[in-house]
């Protein structure tokens, strides 16, 4: 539950202040004469939201509730405001599809065994095709917290899913572009009518994901320091208020603390990226729009954010003209850190510009690089040795 300072009051035209809350897929507008006024009827109504709730998680017991009941709560209880929209679907799309017997289990009933059973005999109801190794993982780590919610709560003692072994995940390699692809890239993206595919160029020389690149407005870039602000990304997500509505575009804090960074460019691409938003800027006259740092870099037809599913598919149409094949918008950051690996950059500034938490996701996601990698840095020490 959000606190009343998170909320925005608006003015109505009638002069009246409002505010919208939720509870339970339910919306409570509130209206004051003045802003104070309606704050302090928030307040009261946040209070009395957050008594019902706790009240409410009062009357469950592990003798009775049933594993899938005492799941959808939490969510709706713990999670619902304060996960990502697309965390909250997930969570709602394990109880829905993934717990299949093993949630008609009341909570006091389930042992270590019947999950351990459940999860390696999962299948996905779609294919027949068992669970990959990292959706078991997300479905045993979500049980898992709702058991710990149990505790927390009292119901329980213990958590049975304390444990439980899973087949272990694959890591699948790495997908870079060589350097004669990469160059067969950038050549179909300068010459492409689709201006906003310069986004693969201004990618393949930063490393940013999909969503931060997305995000980027004229305002984050700064040409005189020659770098780009990363703090936030473009998603499409399941909406958590609006079941009319089943997913929204939105702009959303980057993936990790980390994630927030300064991006420096080289001149060249600098000078090129300047070429691109005066090109931009002459589209967007010819089309009627004016000019604004507000802008994101690439829009779409109306000069709004670009919807992530249609840019991929221009994505995708670019691949074709350059004969590349089985390379994802994501491979464009693999090649990036590949290149800066082989041009002898060290491994913690590259995971620094990438937005990598800690430096050894950067060292085991580009471990088959490591080899030569290591072997040219083990001979910077070589005036060193003496005979």
């Amino acid at each position: 539950m959000k606190n009343p300072s998170q909320y925005h009051i608006q003015k109505r035209k009638d002069g009246r202040y409002a505010v919208t809350v939720m509870f339970k897929g339910k919306r409570q507008s509130i209206y004051g004469r003045t802003k104070k006024e309606t704050l302090e009827k928030l307040t009261k109504a946040v209070k009395e939201i957050q008594y019902a709730k706790v009240h409410n998680l009062q009357n469950f017991s592990a003798a009775t509730t049933t594993l899938s009941d005492w799941a959808t709560e939490c969510v709706e209880t713990y999670s619902k405001e304060y996960v990502r929209g697309s965390t909250y679907y997930s969570y709602k799309n394990i109880i829905k599809r993934h717990l299949g017997d093993l949630g008609n289990k009341r909570l006091a009933d389930i042992t270590n065994l019947m999950i351990q059973s459940h999860l390696l005999s999962l299948r996905n109801i779609t294919t027949g095709e068992k669970l990959s190794p990292k959706m078991l993982i997300n479905v045993r780590n979500f049980i898992s917290l709702v058991f710990n919610y149990a505790i927390q709560n009292r119901m329980l003692n213990y958590n049975p899913v304390q444990g439980v072994k899973l087949p272990k995940r694959v890591n699948h390699p790495t997908r870079a572009l060589t350097v004669e692809q990469q160059k067969r890239l950038e050549a179909a993206a300068r010459e492409c009518e689709r201006l906003l595919m310069f986004a693969v160029i201004l990618d393949l020389y930063t490393g940013l994901r999909k969503g931060e690149l997305l995000a980027l407005q004229w305002k984050d870039i700064d040409f005189e320091k020659g770098c780009i602000s990363v703090t936030k990304q473009l998603t499409r997500h399941h909406s958590k208020d609006d079941p009319s509505h089943p997913s929204v575009l939105d702009i959303a804090p980057p993936k990790t603390e980390a994630s927030i960074r300064m991006v420096y460019i080289i001149d060249a691409l600098k000078s090129e990226l300047l070429a691109y938003r005066d090109k931009v800027i002459t589209w967007k006259e010819e089309h009627g729009f004016q000019h604004s740092e507000d802008d994101f870099l690439f829009t779409s037809g109306k000069n709004t954010a670009i919807e992530p599913r249609r840019f991929y598919q221009y994505y995708q149409e670019l691949l074709a003209v350059a004969g590349i094949e089985d390379a994802t918008f994501h491979s464009l950051r693999h090649t990036f850190a590949t290149r800066c690996l082989e041009a002898d950059i060290d491994i913690v500034t590259v995971s620094k510009i990438l937005g990598h938490a800690d430096s050894r996701i950067t060292a085991n996601t580009y471990s088959p690089l490591l080899p030569e990698y290591q072997k040219k840095e083990i001979t910077k020490i070589l005036p060193l040795f003496q005979i």
